[in-house]
């Protein structure tokens, strides 16, 4: 995991469901380090995958998406979904 972690999960910008989101879907979906994963995500591409993902997951818990025992699952299926289109769309 990136250095930078420590620092993303202190970062008041984050709410708690966030941090724990986040971390699990790193976890989950064994994500890797590297820059790939932020002009996919649709964030500042300057991020590292980590730090990417954690402002994924923040802006998709502000665009709606509901915290509840389902929102790990929904957040992996739709991480999932973005990286086939892109992979589907590279082929």
């Amino acid at each position: 995991m990136n250095n930078h972690l420590s620092r993303l999960n202190s970062c008041a910008w984050f709410s708690e469901h966030t941090k724990a989101l986040a971390s699990q879907l790193l976890f989950s979906l064994q994500i890797q380090q590297g820059v790939q994963l932020a002009s996919l995500l649709g964030v500042d591409a300057i991020l590292y995958n980590d730090e990417a993902i954690y402002v994924w997951v923040q802006r998709q818990l502000d665009e709606g998406v509901i915290v509840d025992d389902y929102t790990l699952s929904i957040l992996e299926t739709t991480f999932i979904e973005l990286v086939t289109a892109h992979t589907d769309q590279a082929a």
